[in-house]
């Protein structure tokens, strides 16, 4: 897909997003989801999470386009870091069970929420499972061994913050992995492996969509997910909400954006300013996003930010910085030109990175099959 047709599908996109939220008679009130769950029916952009723009899931759920990631953290970074988020405006929080700073990041929950005053409905929480075969999830019983692995996660994130009877998505962390004690190894270098694994994924995502139908999540999706996985899923009448994946600017047009988009699945972005979680010197201070933030006055992450926020994905960004927490969000009130997205979208200094760590699309045009 072009560049320039991905762009105007992007936009046409965000504006039916908008549009799907409001209630037959014009106003913001509340619905139920198919799972029971009562959540607010705010249009994306017009408040609820302090103004923030938001994507609106298949099932109508708004989720706050910036979230404050927790990879990396150990419990007390987590905990610092989930509070600072919230005071800076954060209103999206994304952590995983196998990060091992779930306590961590409900103190920070609950330490954030009561400086900066937020009830539940404020605060979105996004969490993720192993892929079967990985992290202990059993690969003689995916379907039962994710479900115990979503109701430890769900009690650690409720020890000190209280959830109220939901996480608001959970994503299957990985496709699965089945080639023994090492496999993570194996199937990070070998691309073709987790995807050939239909049973295993069925039976991870049918426990995903039990836990939804019960209401211990508002909202599911997939991590790590490319064409051939998604294929496994299509008879499935849930199907995945969100896909969270690697960009950056420099990686080019690897196809997950238009998979993600011709299915009706929100795509999220993690690693925004360069694999590997700590930034890339080539974002960070390279010579295109440091002319461009020049041009519009703001910082070099605040560039690679907004370009993917225009490609109308989501973004888990991360910092322990309360500065750098606050810029994060400051992303809605000005715009990059169709000059600089195209100049930011030809950029190649991340070609190798992948936006999955274990599976690849063939190329851009297999996405869409």
């Amino acid at each position: 897909m072009a560049r320039t047709t991905l762009l105007c599908l992007s936009l046409s996109l965000a504006a039916t997003s908008v549009a799907a939220l409001q209630t037959e008679d014009g106003s913001t009130s509340h619905k139920t989801l198919r799972n029971g769950v009562v959540m607010p029916t705010i249009a994306a952009g017009t408040g609820g999470y302090d103004n923030q723009q938001g994507k609106v899931l298949r099932n109508g759920l708004v989720m706050p386009t910036m979230s404050a990631g927790t990879w990396q953290y150990d419990d007390s970074e987590a905990e610092a870091s989930v509070q600072a988020a919230l005071t800076s405006g954060f209103r999206h929080i994304d952590t995983a069970y196998d990060y091992g700073n779930q306590a961590g990041v409900s103190k920070g929950l609950a330490a954030g929420a009561a400086a900066a005053k937020l009830a539940r409905k404020d605060i979105f929480i996004t969490t993720k499972v192993p892929g079967c075969g990985i992290g202990g999830v059993d690969p003689q019983d995916c379907e039962g061994s994710t479900l115990n692995y979503m109701q430890k996660d769900y009690a650690l994130l409720n020890s000190s913050y209280d959830l109220q009877g939901h996480v608001d998505l959970v994503l299957l962390h990985f496709p699965p992995c089945l080639v023994g004690k090492d496999g993570m190894a194996l199937c990070n270098a070998n691309k073709r492996i987790s995807c050939t694994e239909c049973d295993a994924i069925k039976q991870q995502w049918s426990a995903a969509v039990k836990a939804y139908e019960k209401g211990m999540f508002s909202a599911i999706g997939v991590s790590n997910y490319c064409t051939q996985c998604l294929q496994c899923l299509k008879d499935f009448d849930t199907q995945p909400m969100v896909n969270q994946f690697q960009l950056h600017v420099g990686m080019g047009d690897q196809g997950f954006l238009a998979m993600n988009a011709a299915r009706g699945i929100v795509s999220q972005a993690y690693s925004p300013i360069g694999s590997g979680g700590h930034g890339s010197s080539d974002i960070l201070s390279g010579p295109l996003t440091t002319k461009l933030a020049k041009a519009h006055n703001k910082t070099t992450a605040q560039v690679a930010l907004k370009y993917l926020v225009q490609l109308n994905a989501a973004v888990v960004t991360k910092s322990s910085s309360p500065e750098h927490l606050k810029q994060d969000v400051e992303l809605f009130d000005w715009s990059l030109t169709r000059r600089d997205m195209r100049e930011l979208a030809a950029a190649t200094f991340a070609a190798d990175d992948t936006p999955s760590f274990e599976c690849d699309n063939p190329s851009p045009a297999a996405a869409m099959a």
